[in-house]
């Protein structure tokens, strides 16, 4: 049979037969984002950018995964709620009204995942999303999120302040600094540092714990008036995100809805780690230390 083929075709096949197990089920992300089974997650908390309308070269890399910090100051792009260190509110951080809270934009801003760059905090559930949108991509999801952190080591409130996550210091670093702070998958930075919203909402929890041990001592807190489980061992944790100044004094409404961050900030310590989750602030809140990472 083999003998009446074209010596041409039976090359081919072989070449064909050779290569296609290899490059099964393989994903070729961009490279500001890491493989994560069939999705493309950013590899670094995203920076969000306002860059001039005629710099299309750059957005068009920038949506490509392709854009670096050079780029951008290239064409004069600023970078847009970059926490300055001391900075302990969102006092001096606007998007201005081309962008606002809501996410009704008429300017766009765009996210960016770039190493060694701040991560941009300070923006709410409505402006992280369409900054990922516009940047050709979408708000991680929940689930996402979970199966992206995958074995980040999680140092508590052992941080050395140098390789380790950044889950004990009093400011947030810059992105992909933390040497050791990284997933399975490659990605940086989602234990501590900054909580990172996720897609999913939920009814706004009032009630929070830490893990009963099952997952270590991670917060959790989704889901409205939680009540401890009989023999829970360990105090509820406040309705405020550790460490946040400007969620101790936010009102908790039962009637609006959660918007889910993860991974902690920080200064959350123990409560830290791939399954801390909490959704005790509306899609609406800003707090200098919640973020965002998007995927595509």
């Amino acid at each position: 049979m083999l003998d009446r083929l074209p010596r041409a075709f039976i090359v081919l096949m072989l070449v064909v037969w050779r290569v296609a197990p290899a490059e099964a089920g393989s994903l070729k992300c961009p490279r500001d984002s890491v493989a994560v089974g069939p999705l493309c997650v950013d590899k670094y908390e995203n920076s969000v950018w306002r860059i001039p309308a005629g710099a299309k070269g750059v957005i068009a890399r920038l949506r490509a995964g392709k854009v670096t910090l050079a780029d951008l100051q290239a064409v004069g792009a600023q970078q847009l709620c970059s926490i300055p260190l001391g900075e302990n509110t969102c006092n001096t951080c606007t998007f201005g009204p081309t962008f606002p809270d809501n996410g009704n934009w008429t300017e766009p801003a765009y996210a960016a995942s770039l190493p060694a760059v701040m991560p941009t905090t300070c923006l709410t559930w409505f402006q992280a999303e369409q900054a990922c949108r516009l940047a050709g991509k979408r708000l991680i999801t929940n689930e996402e999120w979970q199966a992206a952190a995958a074995g980040t080591p999680d140092p508590g409130d052992a941080d050395d302040g140098s390789t380790t996550c950044d889950t004990n210091t009093e400011q947030p670093v810059a992105a992909g600094t933390r040497s050791a702070c990284v997933s399975s998958w490659g990605a940086y930075d989602m234990v501590g540092n900054v909580w990172e919203w996720v897609a999913g909402w939920s009814d706004l929890a009032t009630g929070c714990i830490v893990w009963d041990g099952t997952f270590g001592d991670d917060m959790s807190c989704v889901g409205p008036n939680y009540t401890p489980p009989p023999g829970f061992i360990g105090p509820p944790a406040p309705l405020t995100i550790p460490g946040d100044p400007k969620t101790d004094i936010f009102p908790v409404d039962p009637r609006i809805p959660g918007a889910v961050i993860r991974g902690g900030n920080f200064a959350a310590g123990t409560r830290n780690g791939v399954f801390a989750i909490y959704g005790a602030v509306p899609p609406h809140n800003r707090s200098r230390s919640t973020g965002f990472r998007c995927a595509r």
